[in-house]
């Protein structure tokens, strides 16, 4: 990244950027500060963007040998192209010999960085990684705005912001805003602050049914069900969380008994360290044969569900009432 804040600080520009990774909301940024910096901003005639399926090569070649219409660059866009997810020679070749009037930007969500077009680019372009930041960059991301702000943020306050917000920047930045209108007239973000102005993601809530669930609270557990449905959130939308939950307790159960660290059970699961230990905690309360069952019968409900012989509210309540009724808190062997 410092190499593009460079770039355009000096307005010496690589012929050809790759972005990639799934940290959508910097690489955006960054894509469009780099169109800002090479047309001035706006509509110009020296814009170009194809996406997806109408990413074509021979176009992309014909709008790069164009020369530029009284300015010093063509700019050229290419959004989810997959041209660096398998080998394309014809590619590569042509990242050699980029006109210098002309700039190629490729925003991908993944590549192949074994290819030639990945090596090629890379040595006669700039590729940058927009992996999903760690905890300790977005502590100092949020620091940053903190400052700028005159504001500073208690420790259990970032801690709850954090895990409200997930690893998403985009919606850790919409939920900051927030906080700091919240508390325009004090110098110090709260911990009570955050829980009243912050919205806690879904994933979150589901764990408060499975913990409800756990814990044979069937008050609390419809409690926490009628919120979400309140929250127009469908129930068998919710039946595929619960389920999703429970797939992952017998997966991180398997992955720590073989003894892989949560950073490496998350990067196998797609999700944070963070929620791993979330997964750990809440499986403690369930048996192995225990959590097949409810995937069977979650899996039968959800065909009783689709087939019409049961409403889908009702299906997902009974499903719930009946393991938290039974029981299933146990010493977690």
């Amino acid at each position: 990244m410092e190499t593009i804040n460079h770039d355009i600080k000096t307005g010496q520009f690589h012929r050809a950027y790759l972005l990639y990774g799934e940290e959508d909301y910097l690489k955006l940024q960054y894509r469009d500060r780099l169109i800002k910096a090479l047309t001035g901003g706006g509509e110009s005639v020296n814009f170009s963007r194809l996406e997806g399926e109408s990413c074509n090569l021979k176009d992309m070649i014909d709008l790069a040998q164009t020369m530029p219409f009284f300015a010093e660059y063509r700019c050229i866009l290419l959004m989810e192209s997959g041209f660096f997810q398998s080998s394309n020679d014809e590619l590569a070749a042509y990242l050699e010999a980029v006109p210098e009037t002309a700039v190629l930007i490729f925003v991908e969500k993944k590549v192949n960085k074994s290819t030639k077009s990945f090596k090629t680019i890379g040595k006669y372009g700039y590729a940058c990684d927009f992996s999903k930041p760690g905890e300790e960059t977005l502590m100092k991301w949020i620091g940053a705005r903190l400052a700028r702000e005159k504001k500073t943020m208690a420790p259990e306050a970032w801690r709850e912001f954090f895990l409200r917000s997930g690893e998403n920047m985009e919606n850790m930045e919409r939920e900051f805003e927030k906080l700091v209108m919240y508390c325009f007239d004090r110098d110090r973000i709260e911990l009570n602050d955050v829980r009243a102005i912050t919205v806690r993601p879904l994933n979150d809530r589901v764990f408060d049914l499975v913990d409800a669930m756990a814990d044979r609270d069937t008050r609390r557990l419809m409690d926490c069900y009628a919120d979400l449905v309140t929250a127009k959130e469908q129930p068998l939308r919710i039946l595929s969380l619960l389920e999703r939950q429970f797939m992952q307790m017998l997966a991180v159960r398997q992955m720590s008994a073989d003894h892989l660290s949560d950073q490496t059970i998350g990067k196998k699961l797609s999700i944070p360290p963070y929620i791993v230990g979330k997964i750990r905690r809440s499986s403690r309360a369930y048996r192995q044969e225990q959590i097949r069952q409810l995937l069977a019968d979650a899996s039968d409900v959800e065909e009783r569900i689709k087939t019409g012989r049961i409403s889908d509210r009702m299906g997902v309540e009974l499903l719930m009432m009946q393991y938290a009724n039974d029981g299933y808190a146990n010493d977690g062997n």
